[in-house]
């Protein structure tokens, strides 16, 4: 039991390690050599755990996929509105980007050309996925305006939030709750109409804290 322990902890500290550099430097400027050095321990350690970069990379991207995972789930599971769903989801993964390094790493690998990204999409790749089954399911449930369909809805989703996202890294500053908000509030009433916005709470509801509360970071630290 204590040398399986201390497998895991080894195998953690190697992922939040690799994950780190991966935010910083990206996929082609982080190194086997550079891994072992922040996680303290030998390139043999390393390699033990995983065989190559890649297969770090991929785990990194796992431990974000789960996560993201957990929370689809966790928000569908308290009687919402897939719309609900969706904004609070949008604010827990902004929690997650400010304070979790896996998930910031993954994004940036996802981003970066020639990472070698796995057969199955996996962490950010399949956000769209994610948001587009959410928005079919408010279609199905006549929420949306006429005319909006859950195509145009899921472009127009994905592209504010990159762009919400982009405008905070240019500042120098991580996302906040506050923008997320603010993104809400301007798309809601282009999507639904105006009687149904009342019934959506865009700085999200309850059930956000209490996923905060429940599911764990990614990584097994908090930056």
């Amino acid at each position: 039991m204590a040398k399986q322990q201390r497998a895991r902890r080894t195998r953690r500290a190697i992922i939040d390690s690799a994950a780190s550099l991966f935010e910083r430097d990206g996929y082609a400027g982080t190194g086997i050599d550079g891994i072992a050095t922040a996680a303290g321990m030998t390139k043999g350690a390393v390699y033990f755990h995983f065989p190559t970069k890649r297969d770090i990379a991929t785990a990194v991207l796992a431990e974000c996929d789960s996560s993201v995972e957990g929370i689809i789930s966790m928000l569908s599971a308290c009687d919402l509105p897939p719309l609900q769903v969706l904004i609070d989801a949008s604010h827990v993964l902004t929690h997650r980007i400010c304070h979790d390094v896996c998930t910031r790493a993954s994004i940036t690998l996802c981003l970066e050309r020639g990472t070698p990204l796995p057969a199955v999409p996996t962490g950010p790749m399949t956000w769209p996925d994610d948001i587009r089954k959410l928005l079919r399911q408010a279609a199905e449930r006549r929420e949306f305006r006429e005319g909006v369909t859950v195509e145009a809805a899921t472009a127009l989703v994905l592209s504010a939030g990159a762009g919400v996202e982009l405008l905070t890294s240019l500042r120098g500053r991580r996302l906040s709750p506050h923008m997320v908000t603010a993104m809400w509030r301007l798309l809601l009433p282009g999507l639904i109409p105006t009687n149904a916005c009342r019934r959506l709470r865009a700085e999200g509801s309850p059930s956000v804290l209490y996923c905060l509360q429940t599911l764990p970071l990614a990584s097994g630290t908090v930056s």
